[in-house]
């Protein structure tokens, strides 16, 4: 079990974690980038995060991105989707309204946009490209951060950062506390991190073992 502090960390996080909000990435490839941005995620209290295999290889988001996630992918939840129609199409039959982040002339300004939908999906695409047709002919809305330099684009990671910070901004302001989890999610949360703590105590435990076994063979040679 963990500690009495440990326990209250998991509480206090599970508690503070958004409804109604999820981020959704098609493609990404970059390991670093995939977990700059489970480290936004987990910071602005996104919980679940979803990641379309459209035309790149599927690969564990568990696995990738370590050192620049800081070990925060572990304590998320991932839906792997595959194919962005298929996968969008089944976002909005569950409710959610979707917003891609785009530069296109049609596309909202962050700065203007109305980001407190109740039940809201952030598309963003991968680091070379961006994102699809598919999924641009897909989401409800367009919407784009201006720019003034001459890069026309930010690193996806960093785009991703600033929409939840608007966003969480924006439903603090027009909606104050409407958002936050309800104790059935805030209990489905903390199972989650009960059990994720427990797998990470176990691995763990088992690197001490084998390290302390080799340190044995070493001296005994």
């Amino acid at each position: 079990m963990p500690t009495v502090a440990r326990m209250n960390k998991l509480k206090g996080v599970a508690a503070q974690r958004q409804a109604g909000l999820t981020v959704v990435i098609e493609d990404v490839f970059d390991p670093h980038n995939l977990g700059a941005i489970t480290r936004s995620c987990d910071a602005f209290g996104i919980q679940e995060i979803n990641i379309i295999f459209d035309t790149h290889p599927e690969f564990d988001p568990k696995e990738v991105g370590k050192n620049s996630s800081t070990a925060t992918n572990k304590w998320l939840n991932y839906r792997v989707r595959h194919g962005s129609e298929n996968a969008l199409r089944a976002l909005k039959e569950e409710g959610w309204h979707i917003v891609a982040t785009a530069l296109d002339p049609n596309a909202e300004s962050i700065f203007e946009a109305d980001l407190s939908q109740p039940k809201l999906a952030l598309l963003f695409g991968n680091e070379k490209d961006g994102l699809s047709a598919r999924a641009l002919r897909s989401a409800d809305r367009l919407v784009m951060i201006p720019m003034r330099g001459i890069a026309q684009s930010m690193n996806v990671s960093v785009t991703v950062a600033v929409f939840l910070y608007e966003v969480t901004r924006q439903r603090r302001q027009k909606h104050p506390g409407a958002y936050a989890a309800d104790e059935a999610a805030q209990q489905k949360t903390l199972d989650y991190f009960l059990e994720m703590h427990r797998h990470l105590n176990r691995r763990n435990k088992a690197q001490r073992q084998k390290r302390a076994n080799e340190r044995l063979s070493q001296s005994n040679e």
